[in-house]
């Protein structure tokens, strides 16, 4: 069950992305990094529809990761990039051209070898002890905040490329605390909201909001989504081993076939990006 709605959000949320992204690439890059840029992306009736699929994604993740695990639900999320693809150039009134696909196709099929070869721990409690949280959260928002920093002070591409890996941070911790969230609700809405998970997925869903925006504004659609899409899995599979004690299958020849499926996303990534489709300069709002 936990596939199945892991499937289903990865279309909710891959819809929502083309429609965001659409949407925060015609808005002024001086609001780029900050709040007022939500402020101006929330009049927009286009990307409130945007919105209405991340939330119902975010509800079929929660629920997939309460009856999975980070190591398995994560990946499959990749789907989502295929939709957003296909979504994002019938905006554009384009379609894909040959290495797009390519490219694309060698994504998902190494994820995929990840997922069979790797053999992901199914099922997880979102237990950890106070020092570990503590350690884990000091350094993802530390990744964050230098991330975001650097993005802030590039151009072009690289722009793109920081704030989107800040962004696929940001998305990681998303799903650690949405799982907390999940397993969490098994104690009662009063059990739930006396605990701090709740509060966590809501100050980490809006910065997260923010930083996912920016990365749409400032980057093509073929730079900013590839790297969302396969940085945020591999680090909210790393945290899921850290936090959780999720595991993967390394032994033997497992570790090697591992090591060149995330090789081949890193290449097909690299080469996406090398190759991009400029976004459109028109701006408004």
């Amino acid at each position: 069950m936990s596939i199945l709605l892991a499937v289903l959000a990865a279309l909710v949320y891959g819809a929502a992305v083309a429609v965001q992204h659409h949407e925060a690439a015609a808005m002024d890059p001086a609001r780029s990094l900050r709040p007022r840029l939500l402020l101006g992306l929330m009049i927009r009736p286009l990307w409130l529809l945007g919105l209405l699929g991340d939330i119902g994604g975010f509800a079929l993740q929660t629920a997939a990761l309460t009856l999975g695990s980070l190591v398995i639900v994560q990946p499959i999320l990749t789907l989502s990039l295929v939709v957003s693809l296909l979504i994002g150039a019938r905006f554009e009134r384009r379609r894909l051209v040959a290495w797009e696909w390519r490219s694309v196709s060698g994504l998902l099929a190494a994820l995929s070898v990840f997922l069979v070869v790797a053999r992901p721990t199914s099922h997880s409690d979102a237990s950890a002890s106070p020092r570990r949280w503590f350690v884990t959260l000091a350094t993802v928002a530390t990744v964050i905040a230098v991330s975001t920093l650097l993005g802030a002070t590039r151009r072009g591409t690289r722009r793109a490329m920081w704030i989107a890996l800040a962004a696929a941070c940001a998305e990681a911790l998303m799903a650690v605390f949405a799982k907390a969230f999940g397993d969490r609700l098994g104690h009662g809405v009063l059990g739930t909201f006396a605990s701090w998970q709740p509060y966590a997925v809501a100050v980490c869903g809006v910065v997260t909001m923010i930083l996912v925006q920016s990365a749409y504004q400032v980057g093509a659609q073929t730079t900013t989504l590839p790297t969302l899409t396969v940085a945020e899995p591999i680090i909210a599979v790393a945290l899921g081993v850290v936090l959780f004690a999720e595991h993967v299958r390394l032994d033997g020849w497992r570790a090697p076939v591992v090591v060149i499926a995330v090789a081949v996303m890193l290449g097909c990534l690299a080469f996406i990006t090398s190759h991009r489709v400029e976004p459109s300069t028109t701006t408004n709002g």
